[in-house]
């Protein structure tokens, strides 16, 4: 099952409240939003992967008027990995009864994993993305979500935790159990 597919229909089975995670920090004002760019979203991605994994900071003149963010997100992540040795995650498979998950996460550690998104609200696909993530990796997630027009972010972390688990063993069950009926 593709992990979009399956993280959607994990939100149909599983509540915010099912899951242990805590919002580590926060800056978030409700109004109008720019809509994403997928080039800039992309950009974030490598350039924070490129300069916490690698040390590199790659310049793109087309993106100098959004440097002041991408900094700023680069400081937040930074306390958060703080002196880890950090990498890319492999892609990790694992099929639990009839169902495949399949995942790679953008940054890991040996004790953690970091999925970032370009948007700086909570989204419930999200959620179940990291959750299907601790599984996989069998580490703490920290969700990584940050809005680089306006400098907005939210950061959660998900623990590697019995009750986030059993929540995801759930979820599939429900899964499993529906598509044998239809």
């Amino acid at each position: 099952m593709l992990e979009n597919s399956l993280k959607k229909k994990l939100g149909y089975f599983i509540n915010y409240s099912d899951i242990e995670y805590e919002v580590l920090s926060q800056y978030y004002m409700l109004e109008l939003r720019m809509p994403s760019n997928g080039k800039l979203g992309q950009f974030l991605h490598e350039y924070l992967q490129e300069y916490l994994i690698n040390g590199i900071n790659r310049i793109n003149e087309k993106y100098l008027p959004f440097y002041y963010n991408l900094n700023k997100a680069l400081e937040l992540l930074s306390g958060i990995v703080d002196e880890r040795k950090l990498y890319y995650c492999d892609k990790k498979i694992e099929k639990i009864g009839n169902v495949k998950l399949i995942g790679q996460a953008d940054i890991c550690s040996d004790d953690l994993v970091i999925e970032i998104k370009s948007k700086p609200e909570l989204k419930k696909v999200d959620l179940m993305q990291a959750l299907i993530y601790t599984y996989l990796y069998e580490r703490d997630v920290i969700l990584f979500m940050y809005g680089i027009y306006t400098g907005e972010y939210t950061i959660i972390r998900l623990p590697f935790s019995e009750r986030n688990i059993n929540s995801l063993f759930e979820g599939l069950k429900k899964i499993s159990e529906r598509e044998e009926i239809l």
